[in-house]
């Protein structure tokens, strides 16, 4: 028997139980550890990079060791669980579990909608705006729509999708590492003028790191909708400034909800220009609706992907 099917034969059904799990029981963001790293990596920020207008590389050495101090103390002090750990597959459970924490963002999303078809516009903004990075304030209707499908689904790529390949990759520690990795991202974006040159390490980590969640979540989303359309989508969409995930996810995205996406984008009152992707059709509440309606379809048919290839390790051990 090939020792990699050994090792891996657990992982899918913990993958598995644990999308169950936090579907079902969704722990409050006020409980969830990754809040702590989200303080800790804010305040990190502000100790070692007072300055932006600081010399280039050092903003680059200085953003490479606080990325560095985030993930690897952290990974040194979890490595040692799995050595005196009489239930390692129960610890890489627990740590999954606490890396998956998109259903927030999913629950958030809808509230965003629910909002909207009330005509709470305002309230639909300052929801979105703890979720997104760009200011919400100045988007009209069709734009807030935008932003909300935009960020359910690349969270749903980065958050869902990335935590679970890079689990059945390495592990437990596998999903926190690139867990942290991309919470770091978040936290010191280098759209952001300060963080320029000091969260460029993390952001071209997150890139490679993401990119093959990405590429699943594209090709699965264009062969569940329209491949065709999806391709000439992508097609269309190598002009624009976005980076490579970004273009796979919404070009796959455009054209299964039939709408447009992208366009500029205001970062910190600086307007940054962006091609507009897709049909002419402008996204309504309508279509934020049908994005989370997809979104769970999607759900389904990884958790079917996933099951299934579960069932071949059991028949290959068995025959």
């Amino acid at each position: 028997m090939p020792y990699w099917l050994a090792d891996l034969s657990a992982y899918p059904l913990i993958l598995l139980s644990m999308w169950l799990l936090g579907s079902l029981v969704l722990l409050p963001q006020d409980y969830q550890p990754l809040t702590f790293f989200r303080i800790f990596a804010k305040q990190l920020a502000a100790k070692v990079h007072p300055d932006p207008h600081r010399a280039t590389s050092q903003q680059l050495i200085s953003g490479s060791l606080a990325l560095a101090l985030v993930m690897l103390p952290t990974l040194a002090l979890l490595a040692p669980l799995y050595w005196l750990s009489d239930w390692p597959l129960v610890l890489d459970a627990l740590l999954l579990y606490f890396c998956l924490d998109f259903v927030h963002y999913r629950q958030q999303s809808h509230k965003i909608a629910l909002a909207m078809t009330q005509q709470q516009n305002s309230r639909a903004k300052d929801l979105l705006q703890p979720l997104v990075l760009r200011q919400t304030q100045s988007l009209s209707s069709a734009g807030l729509c935008k932003a909300n499908i935009e960020m359910l689904w690349l969270r749903t790529a980065k958050q869902w999708v990335g935590v679970s390949f890079w689990f059945l990759i390495g592990g437990g520690l596998a999903a926190v590492a690139y867990r942290l990795l991309l919470l770091c991202n978040q936290q010191w974006n280098d759209k952001q003028n300060n963080f320029r040159y000091f969260g460029r390490p993390a952001s071209l980590l997150t890139q490679w790191a993401s990119f093959p969640a990405s590429l699943i979540t594209a090709l699965l989303l264009a062969f569940l909708t329209d491949i065709t359309g999806a391709f000439r989508q992508w097609r269309e969409a190598s002009a624009l400034k976005l980076c490579l995930p970004h273009l796979l996810i919404l070009g796959a995205l455009a054209s299964a909800l039939r709408v447009n996406l992208a366009g500029p984008v205001i970062y910190q009152h600086q307007k940054n220009q962006r091609k507009r992707l897709g049909p002419s059709h402008l996204p309504q509440v309508g279509d934020v609706l049908g994005a989370l309606k997809l979104n769970r379809q999607f759900q389904l048919y990884s958790a079917f992907i996933v099951f299934i290839f579960s069932l071949l390790q059991c028949l290959w051990f068995i025959y």
